[in-house]
């Protein structure tokens, strides 16, 4: 941790670091060395260093005087007892570019009244940063004012404008910083509101504050819970005197709003935390002090109020790995019930949460202000829309650092801002736009530097009819409206219960709508999602009887000292009850880890009670080996396996290593093969180094490692993925054979082939479901990270599910997997899902339109099979169909210049409509749009065969068959329908035909009896582009889906019986059998030996059968890659040190160009990362942050880097942080970039090589 939230040029870093054992120990006296890279350089490195009893150890460096892009690591290499681990941390660097928000206590500034007031700085990627500021007025220069941030990047300081005069903060630490942060100019009306304490205690119900103004009013000052009145006082002040109120907050907690007006409108706002009186202490209590891998957990729950009386509450608890835990930064930690009910609804962004209620923080109240006063802050604009953008404008400010002429980073000034709208999904409080009492208008605090997008403008006389409403005395919350929890149904003179897990069965498919979720983010301070126009003591409390639950079971043959079960978290359940005396069990097995678990505990009572306890439980062998492998290697890669041995007995023991290697790509090297001996001293922890030599094959393999002595034994095994070197290759064919027919085809190996790495796969799809099945196989192979990547994926099992329901004698077993594969998906899909509304390809806003219209049909067709969020469908037609221009077509967002945003205005348009014509909305004006500005004045395949589509499905026969013509026209000889400039998502080159001619399919099959002949040469085309499964991009591959599902529909026929033979070079080496009925896909056993260097002939042939779809796939290796003039884009990679040593860290230099002249969309890089190093996912994230990256997804070795867009001409360059985690010689796999919607045309760069010393 470092003791400051940034640093600058020049200045001393001070960090501390502290380790512990998994077991918990703290290994005193560990040796430790220390080093700091900064702009991809090494400026400080320290041996020598050892632990001190608490687990520390502290170092201090300077920064270099000279630092360019302000990239930099801290890492850390812990040696205990031969066993090396290590640990990175990115340094705080502030350089010129920083965001400093400033905050108003109330609102404004109020010119000759004394005015407290809130910063929030952060870096450029949005983390924390600590700075010290001089308030200085800008005429004379004249201090008047001091600044400091203490938490989070949060400070506060009070000053007092004088009317007319302009001010500004003048950062001077950290150095460097040479740009001012203006302060908003004082106003000489208004009033100053002023708490007077950083957080109120529960033992009194007084909440006060003190206000002031330049003049003699009247003010009605107003306190709130949510939307409930606490209570109402008038002030009279008199100008230029500080003036205390105190108001009644009876026995409300939590967050608190004030609200001050004059005789017109609000004029003063701000939001404050007062402490509950009622407080569950939860203590967690394991039934031994420790516990062996394999046995049972077992631990006492008992739960006390605040005055140590016994109380009946439901509890969450967790048991997860405290390890994996530790991998998260404490401040960056998911929130506990306490904070995530009291704090999180109430801001933006709820960070370093393990701070606010910790009784041991002295600073703890102080913070909790902060995070008000700035992620809560709030004032009132009116004027309407013109007032607000123009202010918007004015709060933009640049900031340069005098180097660079296109930096742009801009900082926020609050000058205009607008109160923040706080949004909480799923259930909660009412969102705080909804409890205002007066009409404001808003904007999203995450939107301050989109000026392009529009504030929603209120109409006047709405404005004038709310603000009449608030002379109407608002509803004064009583003691007995306290929004209860339902109290648990505890017999008292049952005993203490034992939660054992057969009680408690995992759920492996997501919660239906109808079931109770119970999860800690629906679990709220004495409310939970209700009906806010009715009393919730009024409203039937929620059913209880289904809750999610989980519990590890250990495999039934485990044997002792025998370790292959390693999961992360082993006990889940959300609802288990205390009963009246405040107590009761909870028991599950433990896994295979040596490590510490830590047991989380959340509860509530029916009361209002809210709290949190944690305890770690240790899982120990008195003798553990640890070996450390690397998930996947490469062909001709060495690996130096680290092995460490622990004894944990009060004695000396003597025992013997083996080793176990299931598959042949992997081998012990001589003289390893022997097995090894080991003597270990009374708690003594020592490490051997095994070289395992990577044949160049693919193979999966599995490692065991076995320790024995008379005293105790232990086994581990790992799994190892081993990947020949060199560059993928794939040649495929494909097409439809007939009965008693032979289809014979040409395909060339290059000479580069590299040897033993051939293997074919060639497929019988004998029904629809054969090639959905496939195509699934192969997306998930592909990234898929985003919206559009992840539904295409999910998309096809809803064909899957209707098909295998429309057919008889389907696998009732595969039906439930997709089933269940789809509700996952959809899961996922929905976390897509913008604040504002939309989809988006990350969640982030704004939405965008024709992405969105793409989940709507989606949606809607997963809805038939199961149960999809109803509100979720309906606010998302009402999104979109508010993107409706008034004249006819659609909105599109300014910032939608990616795929799916960025396709011509025509091909949108045409989109959307064909997305909510299939979704059964009423869409005859934008069809008749679409016809009259899109088809008509364009010829595009890609159009006229969704105005068909659209038109059919209206009950416009006439007019769609005569677009269904004009795609006839344009059909080839080949099948293809052609003269299509682009799609939705920017397709280009065969994936593009793909699409046009799925879609000219999906129109002729209204019509099959005048345009089957079409529609069969265009399947036939379509079958012929299939690679091993997919059709090109994700989209392509969806549309041939559901081309091909359709025509199945139209035309079925069930298969008869037959032979399907394969032949190679004149030879017959493969033959299926068919029967009647035949579905699925049938696979010729691999004949990858059978396939030459240079040209093969492969002939497939028909006995009899039916017609049915094929494909052919060569997969290998080559020694050269396949590079494509047609790839628009270049990679370069570059690993900074090629040589280190374990534990240390070292950068991967990427540098991607648009060599074209034209605006790319959803550009791709995927970086190969040798085996024996790890990508630092902390420091990923930091560049999605900093917005270096739109995304980035983890594939095995791999690291893909996704794009939105890229200029013309662009340049990136960026770092990718790595560690040297296992010592040996790797070569990584090649690295590639390529347009996701155009992947034919790739362009590849040799794998990196490192040599990584023990």
């Amino acid at each position: 941790k470092f003791e400051k939230k940034g640093y600058g040029i020049g200045e001393e870093a001070v960090a501390t670091l502290n380790v512990k054992r998994a077991e918990g120990e703290v290994p005193v006296g560990a040796s430790v060395s220390a080093s700091a890279r900064v702009d991809g350089a090494e400026v400080y490195s320290q041996e020598g260093l050892t632990l001190d009893e608490k687990g520390d150890v502290t170092v201090r460096f300077s920064l270099p005087a000279a630092i360019t892009s302000g990239e930099g690591t801290l890492s850390f290499r812990i040696v205990d007892g031969g066993n090396v681990e290590s640990a990175s941390q990115t340094i705080p660097i502030l350089l010129q570019k920083m965001r400093v928000e400033v905050y108003p206590e109330g609102g404004y500034f109020i010119a000759g009244c004394e005015n407290r007031f809130y910063v929030e700085a952060s870096t450029k990627s949005g983390d924390p940063a600590d700075i010290q500021a001089h308030i200085v007025q800008n005429d004379d220069g004249k201090v008047v004012g001091e600044i400091k941030t203490v938490h989070e990047g949060r400070g506060k300081a009070s000053f007092t404008p004088l009317n007319g005069k302009k001010y500004h903060l003048k950062v001077h630490s950290p150095a460097g910083i040479i740009n001012t942060i203006p302060l908003p100019e004082s106003k000489d009306s208004g009033v100053t509101l002023k708490s007077s304490s950083d957080t109120f205690d529960s033992k009194s119900n007084e909440i006060s504050f003190t206000l002031s103004s330049p003049q003699e009013k009247e003010y009605k000052v107003q306190l709130f819970k949510s939307n409930f009145l606490l209570d109402s006082k008038k002030l009279s002040l008199k100008a230029l005197e500080s003036t205390p109120i105190s108001l009644d907050a009876g026995n409300a907690s939590g967050v608190l709003r004030v609200t001050v007006s004059d005789d017109k409108s609000p004029v003063s706002e701000r939001i404050v935390f007062r402490h509950s009186s009622r407080v569950l202490n939860i203590k967690v209590t394991p039934t031994k002090k420790s516990y062996a891998p394999g046995g049972k957990l077992s631990i006492r729950l008992k739960t006390r109020d605040e005055n140590g009386q016994p109380i009946a509450a439901y509890l969450g608890v967790t048991v997860t790995d405290d390890s994996v835990l530790e991998m998260v930064e404490k401040r960056k930690q998911v929130p506990r019930l306490p904070e995530m009910a009291l704090l999180e609804s109430e801001v933006d962004n709820l960070q370093d949460c393990a701070f606010y209620f910790n009784p041991n923080e002295e600073n703890a109240n102080e913070a909790i202000d902060l995070l008000l006063g700035t992620q809560g802050w709030r004032r009132f604009v009116f004027g309407g829309k013109k007032v607000v953008e123009e202010e918007k404008k004015q709060r933009l400010t640049s900031v340069k650092d005098g180097k660079d002429p296109n930096d742009k980073y801009f900082i926020p000034m609050p000058t205009t801002c607008v109160p923040v709208r706080m949004m909480m999904r799923g259930g909660g409080p009412p969102m705080l736009d909804e409890m205002m009492d007066f009409p404001v208008l808003e904007m999203n605090k995450g939107a301050l530097n989109e000026p392009e997008e529009t504030i929603e403008e209120f109409e006047q006389e709405e404005v004038q009819r709310e603000m009449e409403e608030v002379n109407e005395e608002p509803k004064i919350m009583e003691e007995e409206d306290e929004a209860p929890v339902p109290e648990p149904q505890i017999e008292e003179e049952k005993p203490e219960e034992k939660v054992e897990k057969e009680q408690v069965p995992e759920i492996q498919e997501p919660m239906e709508e109808e079931e109770v979720r119970l999860g800690q983010r629906n679990i709220m301070a004495g409310q939970m999602r209700r009906d806010r126009n009715v009393p919730f003591a009024d409203q039937a409390p929620p059913p209880q009887e289904v809750v999610r639950q989980f519990a590890f079971v250990k495999r039934i043959n485990r044997e002792v000292g025998e370790r292959k079960d390693f999961v992360e978290t082993i006990y889940w359940n959300s609802c288990i009850q205390t009963n009246s005396k405040g107590s009761t069990t909870v028991e599950c097995d433990l896994n295979d880890s040596v490590t510490s678990f830590r047991v989380w505990a959340d509860g509530f009572s029916s009361e209002g009670h809210l709290g949190s306890s944690s305890v770690l439980v240790e899982s120990r062998e008195p003798f553990y080996i640890e070996p450390k492998i690397p998930l996947e290697v490469t062909g001709g890669d060495l690996i130096r396996l680290p092995v460490s041995l622990v004894n944990n007995l009060p004695q000396s023991i003597n025992g013997k290593l083996s080793f176990q290697i299931q598959g042949k790509a992997v081998a012990l090297s001589l003289p390893s093969l022997v097995d090894s001996e080991f003597a270990l001293r009374e708690e003594q922890r020592s490490r051997r180094i095994y070289d395992l030599k990577v044949e160049n094959q693919r193979e999966s393999c599995r490692i065991t490692v076995k320790g024995e002595s008379p005293h105790s034994k232990d086994s581990i095994t790992r799994s190892v993925q081993v990947v020949p070197n060199g560059f993928p290759f794939q040649i495929c064919a494909s097409g439809l054979i007939a009965p008693d027919h032979i289809t014979t085809h040409k395909l060339v190996v290059p000479k580069e082939l590299v040897g033993g790495t051939m293997k074919t796969e060639i497929k019988l799809y004998c029904s629809p479901q054969g090639n959905i099945t496939q195509a699934l196989k192969s997306l998930n192979q592909r990234p898929c990270g985003c919206f559009e990547q992840t539904s295409t994926t999910n998309y096809p099992l809803t064909m899957a599910v209707q098909y295998l329901k429309s057919h008889e004698g389907s696998d009732k077993m595969e039906l439930e997997s997709c089933i269940a594969n789809l509700k996952a998906g959809y899961e996922k899909l929905v976390g897509y899902e913008c604040k504002d509304g939309g989809f988006d390809w990350f969640g982030n806003s704004p939405g965008h339109e024709a992405l969105t219209a793409y989940g709507l049909m989606q949606f809607i067709d997963m809805s038939s099979i199961i149960s999809v969020d109803s509100a979720m469908i309906e606010r998302t037609k009402a999104w979109l169909l508010g993107r409706r221009k008034e004249n006819g077509g659609y909105q599109r967002n300014p910032r939608a210049l990616d795929s799916f945003g960025g396709a011509p205005e025509e091909h949108t348009d045409a989109y959307i409509t064909w997305a909510l014509t299939e979704s059964g909305l009423d869409t005859k004006k934008d069809i008749d749009y679409v016809v009259a500005n899109c088809a008509e004045k364009k010829k595009d395949a890609y159009i006229w065969a969704l105005v068909a589509i659209c038109l059919y499905k209206s009950g416009r026969r006439e007019e769609a068959i005569v677009w269904s013509r004009k795609l006839a026209e344009l059909l080839t000889p080949e099948g293809s329908v052609v003269d299509e400039q682009t799609s939705i998502v920017g397709s280009g080159g065969s994936s593009l035909i793909v699409e046009a001619t799925a879609l000219s399919i999906l129109a002729w099959l209204n019509d099959d009896d005048s345009f089957g002949a079409s529609t069969t040469k265009a399947i036939e085309y379509i079958n012929t582009k299939c690679r091993n499964g997919d059709f090109g991009s994700t989209q392509a591959t969806l549309l041939a889906l559901k081309a091909i599902v359709e025509f199945d529909k139209a035309r079925a026929s069930a298969s008869q019986e037959g032979a399907f033979v394969v032949h190679i070079n004149g030879k017959e080496e493969g033959r299926l059998t068919l029967e009647k009925k035949t579905e699925g896909t049938l696979q010729v056993a691999d004949l990858g030996t059978k396939i030459v260097v240079g040209e093969n002939t492969i002939a497939v042939e028909m006995l009899k059968g039916s017609k049915l779809a094929y494909s052919i796939s060569l997969d290998f290796f080559a020694s050269k890659g396949n590079n494509s003039k047609e790839c628009a884009t270049r990679l370069i990679t570059k690993l900074n040190d090629a040589s280190l040593k374990e534990g240390q860290n070292t950068e991967i230099q990427v540098s991607l160009e648009n060599i074209s002249n034209n605006t790319l969309s959803m550009t791709m890089a995927i970086i190969g990362v040798p085996g024996g190093l790890e990508p630092r996912i902390d420091k990923l994230k930091e560049l999605v942050k900093s917005q270096q990256v739109d995304f980035y997804e983890i594939l095995g070795r791999r690291v893909a880097l996704y794009w939105r867009f890229m200029a013309p001409q662009e340049k990136k360059n960026l770092l990718i942080d790595v560690l040297a985690a296992v010592p040996g010689s790797y070569t990584g796999p090649a690295s590639s970039t390529y347009l996701y919607y155009t992947d034919e045309y790739m362009w590849w760069v040799d794998g990196l090589k490192v040599e990584i010393t023990p």
